[in-house]
């Protein structure tokens, strides 16, 4: 059976080693786990899994960075509101 690991609890790709045959990576967790991955030279996972994790990464800092802004316009809307009550 496959398991899966979610990009929200990955930190970061790691430790990429390329020997005549394989390369090596290791994938560190969000609490600080490792787990190492071998794969053949040509295939590229960790390449994969690297780009993969950033644009997840980048989509949530949008995502973030959005959520912040609506709230303080939010709350700038919420104070005006309030100076201008009798």
């Amino acid at each position: 059976k496959g398991k899966e690991l979610g990009f929200g609890s990955i930190l970061k790709v790691d430790c990429v080693e390329r020997t005549g045959k394989y390369i090596y990576f290791t994938i560190v967790t969000k609490d600080r786990k490792e787990i190492d991955f071998r794969c053949p030279d040509q295939s590229c996972w960790n390449a994969s899994i690297t780009m993969a994790l950033i644009d997840f990464q980048n989509k949530r800092a949008i995502q973030d960075f959005k959520s912040r802004q609506e709230m303080e316009q939010a709350a700038g809307t919420q104070e005006r509101r309030l100076a201008r009550a009798p």
